[in-house]
């Protein structure tokens, strides 16, 4: 993949260098299922995604991880472990083979750390050299704050959809959707 995580000395604010912890990006298999069903059971993760019940995780589980057999699918592992996934929902139809949506998650305990970075560079790199994605594209909760690092990453905004979720207590929540050219 074309940027793993690598440790690097730093300068801390004391003046001192310190090593930052590395992880790598290899492409997803079946085991790593188990994780994505953790980081769903996690209500600081799960909360992001429109799933509500174990039927419905097992479900999205089933869904995400079976795209790792098309060798769309990239999971950071830090120390051994699983810290993140990231995948890209192929189209099976010629006339939407050109562009592709994608699902990103990584794990509480990981996160602002870059990882979501380097999945979602890797996960770009790959859809366009070996699937020859132009166009890349997502939805998500109109709160999140992952719309940052979509934003960073050159995604733009290109509709909002109100009352998307309804929530247990009644409340609706919006969605946006995003794109990039590649």
């Amino acid at each position: 993949m074309e940027d793993n995580g690598q440790k690097k000395e730093e300068q801390s604010h004391e003046g001192k260098t310190k090593e930052t912890e590395a992880w790598e990006i290899r492409y997803s298999d079946l085991a790593d299922g188990r994780f994505l069903k953790e980081w769903l059971l996690d209500p600081s993760v799960g909360r992001w995604f429109p799933i509500d019940d174990m039927p419905e995780i097992d479900d999205a589980v089933h869904r995400w991880i079976g795209f790792s057999r098309y060798k769309c699918s990239l999971t950071a592992v830090k120390d051994g472990v699983p810290c993140g996934l990231a995948t890209l929902y192929l189209q099976p139809y010629k006339k939407l083979a050109h562009q592709c949506e994608f699902g990103i998650i990584v794990g509480g305990a990981h996160r602002g750390q870059g990882i979501g970075t380097s999945l979602l560079k890797n996960l770009m790199h790959l859809a366009k050299d070996k699937f020859r994605i132009e166009l890349l594209h997502l939805q998500v909760y109109a709160d999140n704050p992952a719309i940052h690092l979509y934003s960073r990453m050159g995604f733009k905004e290109f509709g909002k959809q109100e009352g998307w979720i309804k929530e247990k207590d009644g409340t609706y929540t919006a969605r946006l959707f995003m794109e990039r050219r590649l």
